[in-house]
């Protein structure tokens, strides 16, 4: 599992600590080893930053290089930092989308609060099942029928009075056409209209003049403000640790100060549905 940059300083500076530390003993990496009981290849690789070590591994190297009573209270400190992160687990990469998005519905329960913003198509949330298959791409029946059914899960948690539930359309991605003009006539009015089918849920445009900071490199959930869900193409990236959530946290207020109100965000969506709609009809583009 990789480490975030922070837990990469945190086990740098550890390492540093403990080498200046040795050094400061008069000691080679073989004898400092020798009295904490593990071997000089370990030890390097600690204070090289590549190997996290344990609390005990710690405190004896700590003994046997007589630290002092400040320099062993900033190792510990280290590494119980570093223990706390790794045991959080932080990133973590499912495959199988579908299954991985079913399995994450299902911790919901009866209620939940999701967040979600894609700058290069729809969010998954608010697909038809037109524009879901479109953007899939080639399906298997099975996969076909799995698909459809988390987008009526979907559907149906958002018709739930529990939930609530805040999406964030980017004008890029109503620009980008997921398969024919009649496809995204009926997938833009189903995204203009959404609020009187789902009174629990808030859609707002993210105009293509906005200035979004931090910028928003991929689609994105929150889920009760406590986990952070990305769909890549190997599969579904589940975010726990509090820190690494953080940043999605950042842009969902980013995107809140800087997208269209929902009575501009309406009007939006319907002249695109309105553009897609006479495309369908003359066979040339007005959508843009």
């Amino acid at each position: 599992m990789a480490r975030s940059d922070d837990a990469q300083h945190d086990l740098d500076d550890l390492g540093a600590l403990l080498r200046t530390q040795r050094k400061r003993a008069g000691l080679t990496g073989v004898e400092a080893a020798r009295r904490a009981g593990f071997t000089q290849s370990k030890l390097s690789r600690i204070e090289t930053g590549l190997l996290l070590p344990s609390p005990d591994d710690v405190r004896r190297l700590a003994a046997g290089l007589g630290m002092e009573a400040d320099a062993s209270a900033r190792a510990l400190e280290l590494i119980d930092r570093l223990q706390d992160e790794h045991a959080a687990r932080r990133v973590v990469l499912r495959r199988g989308v579908i299954t991985e998005h079913t399995a994450l519905l299902a911790k919901f329960g009866n209620a939940g609060y999701v967040v979600a913003a894609d700058p290069v198509v729809v969010p998954d949330w608010l697909r038809t099942r037109d524009y879901l298959l479109a953007a899939a791409g080639p399906l298997s029946e099975r996969n076909t029928e799995a698909a459809t059914a988390l987008l009526r899960r979907r559907q149906q948690m958002m018709a739930t009075p529990g939930f609530r539930f805040e999406f964030y359309v980017f004008a890029s991605a109503l620009g980008t056409r997921v398969g024919s003009s009649r496809i995204m006539a009926e997938q833009t009015w189903e995204l203009a209209t959404i609020s009187d089918r789902y009174p629990n849920v808030v859609l707002r445009v993210i105009h293509h003049k906005s200035e979004l900071t931090p910028v928003l490199p991929h689609g994105f959930e929150v889920h009760d403000d406590r986990q952070a869900v990305l769909t890549l193409v190997p599969g579904v990236v589940v975010i726990t640790s509090d820190n690494d959530v953080q940043p999605f946290r950042h842009i969902v207020s980013s995107l809140r100060k800087c997208a269209m109100n929902a009575e501009q965000s309406r009007a939006y969506l319907e002249h695109f549905s309105r553009a897609y709609d006479m495309d369908r009809q003359t066979g040339e583009k007005y959508a843009s």
